[in-house]
């Protein structure tokens, strides 16, 4: 699809380039309103309280000024579309249902969704053509390089995030506030540069397996075994499903061998050796709290979930209100887990709000593009890392909560489903100058009316040389002229 058809404006190109080269305005305003909040986060984490909200705020009138402007709707995003709506709506029956509750988290949630519905639609609409995915590649080798910077910092410095227990062990979080949170955007931005790249068709050079290997560094500077294993995953995918089977059955054997060695050679893995002690004295229908059994995250998550699912059952049908988990639940915590979350808060009806979404996003992961093997192995990337994200709303986060994890996924999917319009294998040069039309025979003079010339009034509906008329866009006896 191009540019036109996606309801761009033709800017304006550098000597020698085609209209596929250079990014459209949709797509540079896109990508500037995703850099703002991703460098708002970094400012906040230097001292400036509530930038990142704000960036948040300014994303969600820009996004929502130019859909109101343009009123472009993303076909393929039809389904996902409509499910955060019903998340909305139900959300604001579950607050009229439950009066006189905190009205911040419930803006808040609301917002939330709001913003992900444009992101998604300007993200499946706007990035199209060679100049927005080396645009879109520049701002993730960007987030990489910076983000693994400033990791390396936070550890070597004795600044990183310290958890309760584990006084000694330095965690970096790089542009985020949580390693989790950033650990996942890593992942996320890896798979979406690389997508980039595949698309560009462009050899992996030095500046990026740069960004690969610092993007990698940092991943373990987190400490966050959650996103260790959403890479993991994401990884394995293509290689266990493309290649001969032999390649596959080595690449699964030494990939199981890995898993296992970082299993037990990482001492974040040690604290689940008391999960057997913990099933023995756990019932899900008569939960007891006892920190004997609670030494580790997975143990602690489970007995949020009993208690979270107790509380919820009471409220069934409306939920306890849109954003209200945190202050609501025993814990005084989101529930870690999307599903009872939105079951939590919104009932069946947001229960059911959130299953459509997500039949939206397995909608947009079926309509990626499968004719090449180049779109093949960017289908099995983007399904590996949607997978992972879904295995991680489910056991560790959510993505309610996740603003910049869930944007890169978003971007991750409009990158995969982006074809440029003047695609080169690796290693070509540029594409030769367009060459002009050779000039058409003389013909007789047309009838002479008022109004004829190249104004706004007139349009061609065919491409110059292939029969094309120009035509008014009002009805006339002479309406018709040859080009």
């Amino acid at each position: 699809m191009s540019r036109a058809e996606n309801g761009f404006r033709p800017g304006r190109f550098r000597p020698g380039e085609t209209p596929g080269e250079a990014p459209a305005s949709g797509a540079i305003f896109l990508l500037a309103l995703f850099a703002l909040r991703w460098l708002a986060g970094i400012v906040e984490n230097a001292g400036v309280p509530a930038l990142s909200q704000a960036a948040a705020l300014v994303m969600l009138v820009g996004l929502g000024l130019s859909f109101l402007f343009r009123m472009r709707l993303a076909a393929d995003a039809t389904l996902l579309l409509a499910g955060i709506g019903a998340w909305i709506l139900g959300g604001l029956a579950s607050l009229a249902a439950n009066p006189g509750l905190a009205l911040l988290p419930t803006l808040e949630l609301l917002a939330l969704l709001t913003l992900y519905a444009l992101f998604a639609n300007a993200s499946l609409t706007r990035l199209n053509g060679r100049g927005a995915l080396r645009l879109a590649r520049d701002l993730l080798r960007a987030f990489l390089l910076i983000g693994g910077v400033l990791s390396v910092w936070q550890v070597a410095s004795g600044n990183g995030f310290v958890e309760q227990g584990r006084a000694t062990l330095q965690r970096a979080y790089g542009s985020d506030v949580h390693p989790v949170s950033f650990a996942i955007q890593l992942v996320a931005a890896m798979v979406a540069l690389e997508v980039t790249r595949l698309r560009l068709g462009a050899r992996a050079g030095v500046l990026h397996l740069a960004c690969m290997g610092l993007g990698v560094a940092a991943l373990y500077l987190t400490y966050a075994r959650t996103a260790w294993l959403m890479g993991a995953l994401t990884l394995a995918l293509p290689l266990l499903l493309q290649g001969p089977p032999a390649r596959r059955l080595l690449a699964g054997l030494g990939g199981g061998l890995a898993l296992l060695g970082l299993v037990l050679g990482s001492d974040r893995f040690a604290d689940l050796a008391s999960l057997p002690e913990f099933w023995a004295g756990f019932a899900w229908d008569d939960v007891v709290f006892d920190w004997r059994y609670i030494d580790n995250s997975l143990s602690w998550r489970v007995v949020n979930w009993s208690y979270g699912l107790h509380q919820a059952l009471e409220r069934p049908v409306l939920g306890y209100g849109p954003g209200q988990s945190a202050s609501s639940s025993y814990f005084a915590l989101e529930m870690h887990n999307i599903f009872l979350e939105a079951f939590f808060e919104g009932g069946l009806i947001g229960l059911a709000a959130l299953l459509l979404v997500l039949a939206g996003l397995v909608r947009l992961h079926r309509r990626l593009p499968r004719r090449t093997a180049t779109d093949r192995r960017i289908r099995l990337l983007s399904n590996g890392f949607g997978l992972a994200l879904l295995l991680g709303v489910t056991f560790s986060t959510s993505f309610v909560d996740q603003l910049m994890s869930f944007l890169l996924y978003l971007l991750l999917i409009g990158l995969a489903s982006c074809t440029p319009t003047e695609a080169r294998p690796p290693g070509a040069s540029a594409p030769a100058a367009t060459p002009t039309l050779p000039e058409a025979p003389a013909r007789s003079p047309a009838p002479q009316l008022r109004n004829r010339g190249t104004g706004p009034f007139w349009h061609r509906s065919r491409p110059p040389g292939q029969g094309g008329e120009r035509r008014l866009p009002f009805p006339t006896p002479h309406a018709t002229f040859p080009p």
